[in-house]
């Protein structure tokens, strides 16, 4: 009993400590106030043809979808070329053109959706020059919105976001290369390989002769936890003995999910020179944390009901890694879905239907409770305006952030933002119903095939990259399509958010007097919360109540799923 408790709260705690200080230095970071590696952060800039002059929100669009189109292109090629290409020493062929678009879009948007098993799939070429580099540089890219957003609320009269190139380098060679080198190092002494031998052959206990996959796994999965990218090394991720092999690395692994996230919100208070603002979006966060994870816990602690009088063992076991149990695969579960990750120790498609809804709705919600490095706390100002803006109107003054006017543009923007879940997720998930081989793709009927079907949509924009088990991710059209998804779920967010940045970077502040709304303390953090909950309530409470809500019922009443 005294891991149900103790467990989740050490990982709140874990979580939530750190996050100042580190938010203060992620600050210095992208202020220029941190010098150690100021030789190296030059010569890149050099490379990367800029002066660091700062550019209005237009060109900081245009210079970061330059560079995602960039690598998407370039990885694209690789995985398409692979068979041709050095360290690939199983000799495995170039991926599908379809399979090798998903994969490229999904590492360039930070989702990491893997329609494919990374050791029987992909190259050591792939896996380090491809998708490695691009876990570093879309969890950059997340960092660089954020910031420019910031930087967009903190000032005034300008049109200056800062320098994308700038940023970018900056974020890589300051923050992120350290962390994962360290990272990286840690996992190695608990178990994890990084190697660049072929596999090693070996004899089963039943005498079967097989493929022991090895590989540098360990630099890859310490960047895909802290980028809040997710993409596995192996096909089964973090319940793999090879990527996750002991109680120490599952620790690691999942406080290193969240710990940018909840960093970059301190790193906004530092910015508008209100940390008060920022803890209290941080606490709004946490709540949102720790009631989805005691939902979860309370539902993965029972036992299945049909299985129930065989069993003397607490806890619904099916999916789970016996290393970690029901409570550490139900805080991992709601720590990725609640963060823009997708990596897991556990099936999720075994959960109990309420236990694997925590995770979809999480996703549903746009992945701002932490969500990913950057995403998440841009995607959570777009409810901290709305919220502003709602409380104004209600009591009939105009509404203003930080002593900034809230107008019609903003709010166009905001709203605009709003429709990204619903298109990604009911429109173009929804388009899978209707063509004629749904039920091979979803691979199952019923509220648990829609459960599957609406949690791999949601993964797929809210650039997630987990999914339940079950349906078919290689087919082609589902390659097209979550992959259209993925870009709308990331440049459906990017483009509004920069939009609004330029917009309050360009008017002027006023003096914040008593009368305007709060933006900190109990009231906020409590209509930030209800705003949240309602805008995802509002849209997919139908689809929910057929899906995990509809399952569980049955599930009460005997009928196996």
């Amino acid at each position: 009993m005294w891991q149900e408790i103790i467990y989740p709260a050490a990982f709140v705690l874990l979580v939530l400590l750190p996050a100042p200080l580190l938010g203060g230095y992620l600050h210095r970071v992208f202020e220029g106030k941190s010098h150690w590696l100021a030789p190296v952060e030059h010569a890149t800039l050099v490379c990367c043809g800029t002066d660091g002059r700062e550019q209005d929100w237009k060109n900081y669009l245009l210079s970061l979808l330059a560079f995602n189109g960039v690598g998407f292109g370039l990885l694209f090629l690789i995985l398409m070329a692979q068979g041709l290409l050095p360290l690939n020493p199983q000799q495995l062929p170039g991926l599908s053109w379809p399979l090798a678009f998903n994969t490229a879009v999904s590492f360039m948007t930070n989702t990491n959706w893997q329609a494919y098993s990374g050791e029987a799939s992909l190259s050591y070429f792939s896996q380090m020059v491809g998708l490695t580099t691009q876990n570093f540089v879309s969890a950059a890219t997340g960092a660089t919105v954020a910031i420019a957003l910031f930087r967009g609320i903190a000032r005034q009269q300008t049109t200056h976001l800062g320098n994308f190139w700038q940023d970018l380098v900056r974020f890589c060679l300051y923050v992120l290369l350290p962390l994962a080198l360290f990272l990286a190092l840690l996992l190695v002494w608990q178990g994890v390989p990084q190697s660049l031998s072929a596999y090693l052959p070996f004899r089963s206990l039943e005498g079967q002769e097989q493929l022991l996959p090895l590989g540098p796994a360990a630099s890859q999965i310490a960047i895909k936890q802290l980028g809040s990218n997710g993409g596995g090394f192996f096909g089964v991720n973090s319940a793999h003995p090879f990527e996750n092999p002991t109680a120490l690395s599952n620790w690691l692994e999942m406080v290193a999910l969240l710990t940018l996230p909840a960093a970059l919100v301190c790193t906004l208070g530092r910015y508008v020179k209100d940390n008060g603002h920022g803890h209290s979006i941080l606490t709004a966060m946490a709540l949102l944390f720790v009631l989805g994870l005691c939902l979860s816990l309370s539902q993965e602690l029972k036992p299945d009901p049909n299985l129930a009088q065989f069993t003397s063992q607490p806890g619904n076991w099916e999916g789970k890694e016996s290393r970690f149990g029901p409570v550490l695969s139900s805080i991992w579960e709601v720590a990725t879905t609640s963060a823009s990750n997708g990596a897991v120790n556990a099936m999720h498609d075994s959960f109990t239907p309420l236990g694997g809804m925590v995770g979809m709705i999480n996703m549903l919600l746009g992945e701002v409770i932490f969500g990913g490095v950057g995403s998440g706390i841009y995607g959570m100002m777009l409810f901290v305006l709305l919220t502003v803006f709602l409380c104004g109107l209600m009591v009939g003054r105009t509404p203003t952030y930080l002593g900034k006017r809230l107008g019609i543009t903003e709010m166009k923007w905001v709203v605009a933002s709003m429709l990204v879940m619903p298109i990604g997720v009911l429109v173009i998930g929804g388009v899978t119903l209707l063509i004629p081989n749904a039920d091979a793709i979803i691979g199952h009927e019923g509220p648990h095939g829609l459960s599957r079907l609406i949690y791999a949509y949601a993964s797929a924009a809210g650039n997630n990259g987990s999914a339940f088990a079950g349906l078919a991710a290689a087919d082609s059209w589902q390659c097209i399509a979550i992959g259209l998804a993925m870009l709308l779920g990331r440049f459906g967010y990017i483009i509004p958010v920069l939009a609004i940045a330029g917009q309050l970077s360009r008017a002027p502040r006023q003096e914040v007097g008593e009368e305007d709304f709060p933006i900190r303390g109990p009231l906020f953090i409590t209509l930030l919360i209800i705003t949240v909950l309602l805008i995802g309530g509002l849209s997919f409470l139908p689809v929910l109540a057929l899906g995990p809500v509809a399952e569980h019922l049955s599930l009460l009443q005997g009928a196996l799923q």
